[in-house]
This record gives structure tokens, C-alpha cells and sequence, in this order.
């Protein structure tokens, strides 16, 4: 169905119809110019009669003048539904940079490199695909520090994701602490966000013990997804009270996550693809449709005529 965005212009149809009527053949031809005239004294004696030519009716005058007005109007339809913009989520990056990050114990590409290097090669990926989603960068080692904040700025979370060196700040794994950093960051946050947590193996520092992190992370009710890049699985320790820390299974499955084991390049690029499926951007319903444009079709047809009609003129010599 054709509507128009601006209906009151057509009101002038009659006005401009009545105009390029009257004026149909007053009208100035394009590139017209005043005839050239020869005088001379012996002219007079010819008796030669001067014959005028009417002006030719511009008939085409009203419609041209008409299509413009149509076009000006912007004679629209409705196409496609547009695809509404997805709701983007909260994700925080966790990562172990203590020195067994740098162990060469994985495959990629064929060569064994260290596990930071196939981390980030699939935490890469994982960011570039996360379009709609503020993403942040929390760092762990005997002390947890925010790195990237949550930001929409995408390139900046993979810049500093790319300067990670294992080892830089200290030799512990301070799991705890790294959550920790993290909860204190999106407490109080809706729809609740959701940590990705990239670590070797079990908490071996900090203030902050994992189970007491855990029970912050429950009560804020955000999910926990738990990845152990490494290939050997870890066993859980005991601190000096002789009460045991939770795994990374249970602290993913306490909070409505998973936990994963990545044995190399592969394997984590796959895992991290599941994560993106499960916390994949949610869609609403579309609610607008595209408009398409037909106002070039009359504006077009307006400019053909009004060429082919002075055209005609100038070839036939004839001058309003």
C-alpha cells in the first residue's frame, strides 16, 4: 500500500495543474536565446513580410509540474520487517595470569605453545563476537585488578587482552580475589551479568577464599562459567582450617553455569563457542518495517519529460 510522508503537498495538485495549464505556452524554452537579426538599408525595398511563429503549447507543462509535486510528497511502502537491535548482557573476563599460565603444554597450529597464547587466541574470538554486550577484563595473580572495565568499546578489551604476560604480577592464584574484583563490579545489576573464569588450577593466595566468593555470587544470582585450561584436571585443596575449597564444577553448577576443561586450542575454541550459544543476545520482537522510497520513479518521469520537451524545441527552432 502506497502512503505518502508528507499527504498535504498533494492539495497544490489542482493549484499546480491550473498554473501549467495557463502557462503552458509562456513558458521559458532551456537554452533558448534571442534570434539574431540582420539589418541593412537595401532590406526595406524588398518588401519581404516578417513571419512570426507562435510559440508551441507546452502540453507536457501540467504533468511535468504535477510529477513534482507527487514527488516531493515521498510516495512510500512498507517492506520487510527491520531486525530490532538485540539486548545486550554484562560479561566479565576473568583470567589466571600467574606463571603456570605460561607453561608449554598446548597445541596450536601445530606448534606447542604456551596456555596464555591459546587463551587468548580463543578469548579473541569469543569478543569479536559479542556485538551487542558491554565486556570487561579482570586480571588475577596474588591480587586481582580490573584491567578493562565493562565498556562497549570491544577493540580495547582485545588490546589489553593481547598484553597479558604471565607471571607480571606475582606467582600465586588467587582465584578468590579474582571473583571477588569481579562481584564488586556488578552487584546490583539487571538482568544479573555473567563471569567467564579462565584459571590453570586451584587458589593458592588471597585474602578471599573461592567458597566465600561463591556465596556472594549466589546471592547476586549471576551465572559462573568455569573454564581449567589446562590438560591435567585439578584436585581440590584443603586451607589451614582443613575445610575444602569448591571446584570450578561446583562453583559453575552453584550459580546455574558450567565448567569446562580445554586440554588445548581446539577444545577451548568449541567451549567458548557454547558459552556464546548459551548466553546468546536476546531479541525482541520486531515492531517496524523498512520504507521504501518511490518518490526517484515520479521525480525521474518529471526530469525525462521536461528534457524531451525542450529537446523538441530546439530542434524545431521554436522560441516562447
Amino acid at each position: 500500500m502506497i502512503t505518502f510522508a508528507h499527504p498535504w503537498l498533494l492539495l497544490l495538485l489542482p493549484v499546480v495543474l491550473g498554473l501549467g495549464w495557463r502557462f503552458r505556452a509562456a513558458a521559458p524554452a532551456a537554452f533558448s536565446r534571442a534570434p539574431v537579426l540582420l539589418r541593412h538599408p537595401a532590406l526595406a525595398h524588398l518588401r519581404l513580410g516578417t513571419a512570426r511563429t507562435a510559440p508551441a503549447a507546452r502540453r507536457w507543462l501540467p504533468l511535468v509540474l504535477a510529477l513534482l509535486v507527487l514527488a516531493a510528497a515521498r510516495p512510500q511502502s512498507e517492506g520487510g520487517w527491520l531486525p530490532p537491535a538485540g539486548e545486550g548482557r554484562d560479561i566479565l573476563l576473568v583470567i589466571d595470569a600467574s606463571p603456570s599460565m605460561s607453561i608449554h603444554d598446548m597445541t596450536l597450529d601445530g606448534k606447542t605453545v604456551p596456555r596464555m597464547a591459546v587463551l587468548k587466541q580463543a578469548a579473541r574470538s569469543f569478543i569479536d563476537a559479542r556485538l551487542q554486550d558491554r565486556l570487561g577484563l579482570i586480571v588475577f595473580s596474588d591480587a586481582a585488578a580490573t584491567v578493562v572495565p565493562l565498556t562497549h568499546d570491544r577493540a580495547v578489551v582485545a588490546m589489553q587482552l593481547a598484553r597479558l604476560t604471565p607471571g607480571s604480577t606475582g606467582a600465586a592464584t588467587a582465584i578468590g580475589e579474582g571473583l571477588g574484583v569481579a562481584l564488586r563490579q556488578v552487584e546490583g545489576r539487571t538482568p544479573p551479568p555473567v563471569i567467564v573464569l579462565f584459571t590453570d588450577g586451584d587458589n593458592t593466595g588471597g585474602l578471599l577464599r573461592p567458597r566465600e566468593a561463591l556465596a556472594y555470587a549466589q546471592a547476586l544470582g549471576l551465572r559462573l562459567y568455569t573454564v581449567a585450561v589446562t590438560p591435567e584436571p585439578a584436585l581440590p585443596t584443603t586451607d589451614e582450617g582443613g575445610l575444602r575449597e569448591p571446584t570450578l564444577a561446583e562453583m559453575s553448577e552453584l550459580t546455574g553455569g558450567a565448567a569446562y576443561r580445554a586440554g588445548d586450542a581446539d577444545s577451548l575454541a568449541r567451549i567458548l563457542a557454547e558459552i556464546d550459544r548459551r548466553e546468546a543476545t536476546t531479541r525482541p520482537p520486531p515492531t517496524e518495517r523498512v520504507r521504501l522510497e518511490w518518490y526517484p520513479a515520479p521525480l525521474g518521469l518529471a526530469l525525462l519529460l521536461l528534457t524531451l520537451g525542450q529537446l523538441r524545441e530546439l530542434r524545431t527552432g521554436r522560441a516562447a
